[in-house]
């Protein structure tokens, strides 16, 4: 035999070796692309945020929060839909004229009303005084209980009174006639003397008549201050002035 025969093909071996060694490994799992074809597109794993909550830009923009005796304020498109029925009490920050939904730095909160009583550095108030302080429709002597205004720091001729009654209604009687006339529920007027009354016994003589007036500016809607009587049973037809505020 040649003795160049067994050494070529060591040569042979010993190139094949080598030409492999040079091939290029693709990761695990992966698969080359076709000669010519476009890269594989990069998926971004970037979170994207949760949209901000809303916020206000005006006091339109925001509500109660709650649909019975609210405890606080939110946007208009936050607020769900109210179909349930609320008691008749005032249980709240916003009750009864308490206080009121306001847009303050941008977020939906309450803005408390005006004290009703006078105090150091607040220039307007108002107080309600209602007489007899023991009333029946059978009485003879008065149509109603009679609710009258005092003004602090502001003319009442000058400004408008919006009056509320949680049951019952409020009639006028003035001179020179003192003719009885009914007077619808709400009412706003100028301060004059109302008259509370009802007519019908009340469904449940547990829940006391709250009444409220709140005062305002006309030109600016500035409230003035707020003042509210309540009025618990005395009996089926009757009813007693218990708190005035």
């Amino acid at each position: 035999m040649d003795q160049r025969f067994p050494a070529l093909i060591l040569v042979c071996i010993a190139a094949v070796m080598i030409a492999g060694c040079t091939v290029q490994q693709q990761p695990v799992g992966s698969t080359a692309p076709a000669s010519g074809a476009p890269p594989p597109p990069v998926i971004s794993t970037t979170t994207v945020p949760p949209p901000a909550v809303s916020g206000c830009t005006r006091d339109e923009d925001c509500v109660p929060a709650q649909c019975c005796h609210p405890t606080g304020c939110t946007s208009t498109e936050n607020k769900g839909v109210c179909n349930e029925m609320c008691t008749m009490n005032c249980a709240g920050p916003l009750d009864c004229g308490a206080g009121s939904c306001g847009c303050v730095h941008g977020t939906c909160s309450i803005v408390s009303a005006p004290s009703a009583h006078p105090s150091p550095g607040n220039a307007t108030s108002i107080h309600i005084t209602a007489t007899p302080q023991r009333y029946s429709p059978l009485m003879s002597s008065t149509p109603g209980v009679g609710l009258t205004i005092t003004t602090s720091g502001f003319t009442a001729a000058d400004a408008i009174f919006s009056w509320n009654a949680t049951y019952g209604e409020f009639l006028s009687w003035n001179a020179p006639d003192y003719k009885v006339n009914p007077l619808k529920n709400p009412v706003t007027n100028h301060g004059e003397e109302l008259y509370w009354s009802f007519t019908d016994k009340s469904a449940s003589t547990a829940a006391p008549v709250i009444i409220t007036v709140v005062a305002k500016d006309p030109d600016t809607g500035t409230v003035l201050g707020t003042s509210q009587v309540t009025l618990a049973w005395d009996g089926d037809f009757a009813v007693a002035v218990k708190e005035i505020q």
